[in-house]
């Protein structure tokens, strides 16, 4: 399939937008804390006070005052304890053997319960009933009994998949900071322009994806061919970086560490949470996984923003929509 400038109509219909869910985004952030709060250890242990300074500050800044007040709904004692705790992380002063130990296991405690915040969080959302007399049958089988239909288990597999890719939107973001792109790798319409701007060229992507839920289809592992040369994405590392330099360590050890994260989610609460006997789910969830493998491998050698987000936009997030049967924004 050719895309340019002329068929983006065709394609921006399919711009993995998510249908937005407030649970799934608020199970998304204290993913993206969590990887924060685990960079900010790393990088203690490599005596880089600085850096660790740096990601306890971003792990601040995610907690919004919304997000606090949704923490404090569930456990207020968590919200004083994180506080403090992010307090004390962003004014550490030393990489000692004692203060790296305290580091390491206030984060352990705070990400053990960030983790239980957030299956409370996503255990509180039922799937909607039209029939008020249902919903009470509903309630009452969960207090008196088993209530975990697998309705409820496949709305709660539909909203870890929302989180993940909020992971992976904090991937995008984190990435084109550190390189300075100077625009939103979050849009799919960014790169396409911007494949089709190297050079002139346009851009091509083969080994199709193809689905129920596939507006333009034909869409997976990617390869770009411009008018003056073809470059096979990620072989060389920095050598196609396309003018794009590394400007920012910080930002890029986030980008690495939610990339490692969404892994984790994956494999910890999607990867086996569809049906065996679905053949379909069970060979987008395959491409997914080699999508994240190829994620990290490629952030891990520097790649070229575009050839990362090319990565998130045509082998993650296609088969993300069609294995967990996820609905686009209207």
């Amino acid at each position: 399939m050719l895309l340019n400038t002329d068929n983006f109509n065709n394609l921006r219909l399919y711009a993995h937008l998510f249908t937005p869910n407030e649970t799934a985004t608020f199970a998304g952030i204290l993913d993206q804390v969590q990887a924060e709060l685990k960079l900010v250890v790393t990088n203690l242990e490599n005596h880089n006070v600085s850096l660790a300074h740096s990601h306890a500050y971003k792990a601040a800044s995610l907690l919004t005052p919304r997000i606090m007040a949704e923490i404090t709904e569930d456990s207020p004692r968590l919200t004083s304890d994180l506080l403090r705790a992010l307090d004390e992380l962003q004014n550490s002063t030393s990489t000692s053997e004692n203060q790296l130990k305290g580091a390491s296991q206030l984060v352990n405690v705070l990400n053990n319960r960030l983790d239980q915040d957030s299956l409370v969080r996503l255990a509180q959302v039922q799937p909607t009933s039209s029939n008020p007399l249902e919903g009470a049958l509903k309630s009452l089988t969960g207090l008196f009994g088993d209530g975990n239909t697998q309705e409820e288990a496949n709305q709660n597999t539909k909203l870890q998949a929302l989180a993940f890719a909020n992971v992976i939107d904090g991937v995008l973001v984190n990435y084109g900071k550190a390189y300075h792109v100077g625009f939103d790798m979050t849009n799919m319409s960014n790169m396409v322009m911007t494949g089709s701007n190297i050079g002139g060229g346009s851009m091509v992507m083969s080994n199709p994806v193809s689905g129920n839920n596939s507006v333009t289809s034909n869409m997976n592992m990617p390869s770009m061919n411009t008018s003056s040369s073809t470059m096979t994405m990620t072989d060389h590392g920095n050598e196609t970086n396309m003018g794009y330099s590394l400007a920012n360590i910080s930002d890029y050890q986030s980008a690495q560490g939610l990339a490692t994260k969404a892994f984790e989610v994956f494999n910890t609460k999607l990867k086996h949470s569809t049906p065996s006997d679905d053949k379909n789910a069970t060979a987008f969830v395959t491409k997914l996984d080699n999508g994240l493998t190829h994620l990290n491998e490629s952030i891990a050698k520097k790649a070229s923003p575009l050839d990362v987000m090319t990565i998130v936009h045509t082998q993650i997030h296609p088969n993300l929509l069609e294995a967990f049967n996820l609905q686009l924004r209207k």
